[in-house]
């Protein structure tokens, strides 16, 4: 769905990625390309900090997804939404029915406020396959990064173990499934620079 700016058309590449799989830092390092990344995942967490989201989620869940300080506790409210059972299922449905359509309004109105000078338009998000927001796109690109690295990533950033990163991927899409709709891959187990320069090459060729 390339964006019209002026005369020209400028395409949107929607990026995908496993967790961990540092997608967000391998589209950051690009250089000699002026991109605008569009973030669905910040965006998420700002909507959650908005009072009407914030009441719809602690109508829905529960006053006890409230921290003390009156913002959305992610930690238990991912607890809830993550939990191996019907009722996290039903529970992660539901907090999917409050922000994705928030978080794509989001996404359609940074489409509308894009530089004359863009080269291109990254649309970087979790779970892009799976809330439907490829169709924003012209063409998907998969940061494929091995399972040991991502493990490590999680381990560190997140204080995950291998079971709670297993439990979050069986909520998204198959991984092998993210890469089959891609139209490009960037193999990201070597250096971030290396990565990134990856991903500059595929990016120019899609201009």
């Amino acid at each position: 769905m390339n964006r019209p700016v002026g005369s020209r058309k400028i395409p949107v590449i929607g990026i995908l990625g496993g967790i961990g799989s540092g997608k967000s830092s391998v589209v950051r390092g690009v250089t000699g390309l002026k991109l605008f990344i569009i973030d669905a995942d910040k965006i998420g967490h700002e909507l959650l900090a908005r009072s009407s989201v914030r009441d719809r989620i602690a109508n829905e869940f529960g006053a006890n997804v409230i921290s003390v300080d009156g913002q959305v506790d992610r930690g238990q409210l991912g607890r809830i939404v993550f939990a191996e059972t019907e009722d996290g299922a039903h529970a992660r449905r539901q907090l999917e029915e409050i922000l994705h359509p928030a978080i794509r309004s989001e996404i359609t109105t940074k489409l509308k406020t894009i530089p004359d000078d863009t080269d291109a338009i990254v649309l970087d998000a979790a779970l892009l396959l799976e809330a439907g927001w490829d169709s924003q796109c012209d063409r998907l690109i998969f940061v494929d990064t091995p399972q040991h690295l991502r493990q490590e990533r999680v381990k560190s950033n997140r204080g995950w173990s291998a079971e709670e990163l297993a439990r979050r991927e069986a909520a998204q899409w198959d991984l092998r499934r993210k890469r089959d709709a891609a139209d490009g891959v960037v193999d990201n187990s070597g250096t971030p620079d290396q990565a990134s320069e990856q991903l500059k090459t595929l990016l120019t060729s899609m201009l």
